[in-house]
């Protein structure tokens, strides 16, 4: 049944995909290529509320992602946007935590270290103060999808790692392109990572999302890890 569900789906996630992919090649940048990349990411948010009404911090991380886009639509380089995506990378590490039993307390200790730290420490930029925030709890999340997939080979716990691995390759590329913006650098390199971020981050977003198999919460009891009760 599971299957059946999903195809149509990917079906409909590989259409927009390819979508977005080879209009932007034709047209460069533009509000059709924009509508089908934002499309791609509600796709993603109602296929969780539909089919994983009981996964609430998959669903709370989705609706954050959403929104976290939604003000980088609108300017490529905002704070704000970085510091929701933050918080989405927080719902998931969290969503982690209930799965696999494990503490949040380092990670969210080495973010609040430095985020004060860059506060204090004035000279640094504000920007930078949160991308490595948002570094360590990616890398976070990352270590914590490993985990999972090695306690736990189920499809689930795969397509979280590998939807974090892609999620870490958009981020980079999306590190590489703020870069070329406040830097003497070509403007065909800003293009370039700009078009392999979203070659990642729809994939991610997908994966991420088809993690959320409850039957992959009910194997995991035997490993002595409480299913995620809502």
């Amino acid at each position: 049944m599971k299957k059946r569900i999903i195809i149509p789906w990917l079906i409909v996630w590989l259409s927009v995909y390819l979508g977005f992919m080879i209009l932007e090649i034709i047209t460069g940048k533009c509000l059709a290529v924009t509508i089908l990349k934002y499309g791609g990411l509600v796709l993603c948010f109602l296929y969780a509320l539909i089919y994983e009404r009981k996964d609430t911090y998959l669903i709370f991380a989705l609706f954050l992602t959403l929104i976290a886009d939604m003000i980088l639509i609108f300017d490529s380089v905002s704070e704000v946007g970085v510091l929701v995506f933050i918080f989405v990378q927080l719902a998931h590490l969290l969503r982690f935590s209930i799965i696999r039993r494990t503490s949040l307390l380092i990670p969210v200790l080495m973010v609040a270290l430095i985020v004060v730290a860059g506060f204090l420490q004035k000279s640094i930029p504000t920007m930078f103060v949160l991308a490595m925030a948002y570094g360590v709890l990616i890398f976070t999340n990352i270590y914590e999808a490993f985990r999972w997939c090695k306690l736990d080979k189920s499809a689930a716990s795969r397509c979280a790692f590998f939807g974090f691995i892609l999620f870490f390759l958009c981020d980079l590329s999306v590190g590489i392109s703020y870069i070329t913006t406040t830097a003497t650098l070509p403007h065909t390199v800003t293009i370039l990572t700009s078009y392999f971020a979203w070659m990642f981050y729809l994939p991610a977003q997908v994966l991420i999302t088809l993690s959320g198999n409850r039957k992959s919460f009910k194997r995991e009891r035997v490993l002595d890890i409480p299913e995620l009760k809502i």
